[in-house]
């Protein structure tokens, strides 16, 4: 039978030196219809995040939001996004960290991360599922 320590190839001293950063992981779902005004998509923590965090929402494979060095990041964000999202002014100081998402339409229905940073370890992590429903039209 092997040890941690020989199945790892880690040595104690190694493993002293090792630190483990916890990420709290929640999920929720949210819904509207097609052709509402606006959607947000919840994030609250902890209040008096640090400064120089980096908050990033992102879908499947692209840039929602950036918020970086006390600013949106608006360059950094996919084009299919523009001019549709906001977060809070004061979203570090508060913590709430909740994504507006103007004009939804089906096709941005699916999963959304919230990602926060610092240098570069994650200190947070939400997940948020949206579903837009199509409205139908009655003849």
């Amino acid at each position: 039978v092997k040890t941690f320590f020989e199945s790892t190839q880690m040595s104690p001293s190694k493993l002293m030196l090792s630190y483990v950063v916890f990420v709290v992981l929640s999920v929720c779902q949210v819904e509207v219809e097609d052709g509402a005004e606006s959607i947000q998509l919840p994030f609250s923590t902890s209040k008096n995040l640090p400064e120089d965090s980096k908050v990033e929402w992102l879908d499947n494979y692209r840039k929602v939001h950036v918020y970086m060095n006390g600013s949106d990041q608006p360059e950094e964000q996919h084009q299919v996004y523009k001019d549709r999202t906001k977060v809070n002014e004061d979203l570090l100081r508060t913590g709430d960290l909740s994504l507006t998402l103007k004009q939804p339409r089906e096709a941005d229905s699916g999963g959304y991360r919230c990602l926060v940073w610092r240098k570069e370890t994650l200190i947070r992590k939400k997940i948020v599922v949206l579903k837009v429903k199509g409205f139908c039209k009655s003849e």
